[in-house]
């Protein structure tokens, strides 16, 4: 459980499992106990000392005696003397042994009694655990860890309330079975709180799953969230290490490079940012393999650590050119390690450090650098100089030729559908820009887009998008789909806007009603801006505010705004199948949505797991990879778009769990 660990005394013994005629679920099966509950656990008796039955052996002497006694009584008479005779010799010893068995019986029961107090009035929560993790039993004391009732987390099993980055460390330690009787071991853990948030968790493990009166794990807790006496060396420690290469982590990086800045130019250093490719994403004995290889090729003043995204990075004490070198050494020697899915490839990005870069625009560099050695294809090394001064080449020949590309025929539409999941239909599509250079092939709108913004070929764009959409919808055969056109602020402030929207509608006959005109939320601080959409609401035209949660204005404002849906930026859904706060953002903007009668569209759902997540939440409205990736304009007009809705909404019935 995340959160269960805490230093206890080496000598405290489990609490139990039975408490005030409660009988909880514990790993050892009751004695003529009935079969496992309907959730699967077994009903048991507490942990600890077994007292026996109230004067059961006294009782069995007492009877044998009794059939001495009747047994002699039908025997002749030597015989009845032989056994009263007996009888006389062995009821005393018989007597004594049952008073022994009774004032036995009673010490075990004041003992349990005792035990059982001490657990309930320990300030240190004590937690049970079978041998498949699952929480058999949790004291009181455990609610203020927590704030989650002893009850509730009865039948739990760890895996649903430790941080996944700690299962890997924690589950195959408990799991382990120790070398002594009782041996205690010390682990470190995030576990979840009853509010969904996470407190780091010390328990002293104490294992006695070998013990027949427990078996159990006796876990005894402490709180390290606010630890007074601060970070704890190992705390600090598996915090800045990688848990599957044991390399240091990008966290660890960061104060590296934030060490040599300070250092100033007293000695040369240079990063190398090395990526990967071929080697299995769970990978974890390839990554070992690839760690291990990295190390043996790296001189001893080297230093090596974990990037994101699964890349490696170097620090290399010496220039620029010491720093090519040994990326070379490292991406050929990458080159030579076979794994089971074949041969690994590397590239590796280059750059210098100084007291005037920090870490943010090192690691940014290196990561140019890194892209441009992509481009180049496996085994390429690229310096940071020579990839910033190739990029800048790039975004002047791209911004030259984008003036002219509109009339060169390169630039085209596809529409990406927004299905609503209730229905299993698609009711809009969104048009996105695309273009086809000549020479360099598909361009990324995050590349060209930006660079249109800066002229006001932005409006000229913005007003071909708007009849072109417009056109296509209006074409389908037979369809009330509607489309989503995004407007850029350029386009906006020219006063421009209005005249091209109703010159679109009248152009292509389609009804005002189902096109939607997307901003973003930071241009709805613009007094002007809002008189516009006015006039376009007025018309029956619909606003969209696109990226909903990542700008900066006031929701007050949004209350007041001539506004009629949201979309919900993708960056909510990172993680967000295993981050309750992700979750949580998400459930509130539908609420905020609902709230002020506003649709609200998700963007960028991209795996079955985030699809089934979204419905579970009420999201009705969603667009992204996972339903349907951008259809060109003419698989759109067939129909196309029908079939990978279709395709997208059976995928999750399959894919998840």
């Amino acid at each position: 459980m995340h959160g269960i660990v805490g230093q206890g005394p080496a000598a405290r013994d489990p609490a139990p499992a039975h408490l005030d005629g409660v009988t909880a679920r514990a790993p050892r099966l009751q004695r003529g106990a009935p079969g496992p509950d309907d959730d699967g656990v077994t009903t048991a008796v507490a942990p600890g000392p077994a007292a026996p039955a109230h004067g059961r052996a006294g009782w069995a002497a007492v009877l044998a005696l009794v059939a001495v006694v009747l047994g002699a009584w039908s025997a002749p008479a030597p015989a009845r003397l032989v056994c009263l005779g007996g009888a006389a010799v062995l009821g005393p010893a018989l007597w004594v042994l049952w008073r022994r068995q009774l004032r036995l019986a009673a010490a075990l029961r004041t003992g349990r009694a005792q035990f059982t107090a001490l657990v309930r009035s320990s300030t240190d929560p004590v937690v049970l655990l079978d041998d498949s993790l699952r929480v058999t039993y949790a004291s009181p004391a455990i609610a203020a860890l927590l704030g989650r009732e002893p009850a509730e987390l009865t039948g739990l099993r760890l895996a649903h309330a430790v941080h996944p980055e700690d299962r890997r460390v924690l589950f195959p330690a408990l799991r382990s079975r120790a070398g002594d009787q009782g041996e205690l071991a010390v682990r470190t853990a995030r576990v979840r709180t009853g509010d969904g948030g996470w407190r780091l968790v010390q328990a002293t493990v104490r294992d006695l799953r070998a013990d027949p009166e427990v078996g159990a794990l006796v876990l005894f807790c402490a709180d390290l969230t606010a630890d007074r006496a601060g970070p704890d060396a190992e705390l600090l420690e598996l915090a800045l290490t990688d848990p599957v290469t044991g390399l240091p982590n990008r966290s660890a990086l960061v104060h590296r490079l934030a060490a040599v800045q300070r250092q100033g130019p007293a000695r040369a250093t240079a990063l190398v940012l090395l990526s990967v490719d071929g080697a299995p994403p769970a990978g974890t004995t390839v990554l070992r393999a690839i760690t291990s290889r990295l190390a043996r090729e790296l001189r001893g003043e080297d230093w090596l650590a974990r990037g994101t995204d699964g890349d490696f990075v170097v620090l290399v004490d010496g220039s620029v050119a010491d720093a090519e070198v040994v990326a070379a050494r490292l991406v050929a020697t990458l080159g030579r390690l076979a794994t089971p899915a074949g041969r690994l490839t590397a590239v590796a990005g280059v750059t210098g450090l100084g007291a005037d870069v920090d870490p943010g625009e090192a690691l940014h560099r290196a990561d140019l650098a890194l892209r441009s050695a992509r481009g180049a294809g496996p085994g390429s090394v690229h310096r940071a100089d020579d990839a910033l001064r190739s990029a800048e080449g790039r975004r002047s020949a791209l911004s030259t030729d984008l003036a002219g590309a509109l009339a060169r025929g390169e630039l085209r539409l596809v529409f990406q559908p927004v299905v609503d999941v209730v229905l299993d239909r698609a009711v809009s599509v969104e048009a996105l820009l695309r273009w086809r250079h000549p020479e360099l092939g598909d361009v990324s709108p995050q590349e060209f887009v930006p660079l249109a913004e800066e002229s006001p070929l932005i409006t000229e764009l913005g007003r071909w998008v708007l009849r072109e959409a417009c056109a296509t919808v209006a074409g389908l055969p037979g369809e009330e789909l509607a489309v989503a056109v995004n407007v850029s602020a350029r386009h906006v402030h020219s006063g421009e806007l209005v005249a091209d929207v109703v010159a679109a509608l009248a152009a292509s006959g389609l009804p005002a009603a189902r096109l939607v005109v997307e901003l973003t939320e930071s241009m709805l601080l613009d007094s002007h801006v809002t008189g516009e959409l006015e006039t376009l609401r007025g018309l029956g035209v619909r606003i969209a505010v696109d990226d909903f949660g990542t700008g900066w204005s006031s929701l007050a404002y949004l209350a007041g705004m001539p506004v009629d849906l949201l979309k919900m930026d993708q960056h909510f859904l990172a993680d967000v199948e295993h981050d309750p706060q992700r979750r949580a953002l998400c459930r509130g903007v539908l609420q905020l949505g609902t709230s002020l009668g506003l649709p609200v569209v998700v963007e960028g759902v991209t795996t079955p797991g985030q699809l089934a997540l979204l419905r579970e939440m009420g999201h009705r409205y969603l667009q992204g990879y996972a339903l349907a990736r951008p259809l060109e304009a003419g698989r759109l007009a067939d129909g196309g778009w029908r079939t990978a809705v279709a395709v997208g909404l059976a995928a999750p019935a399959a894919g998840t769990p």
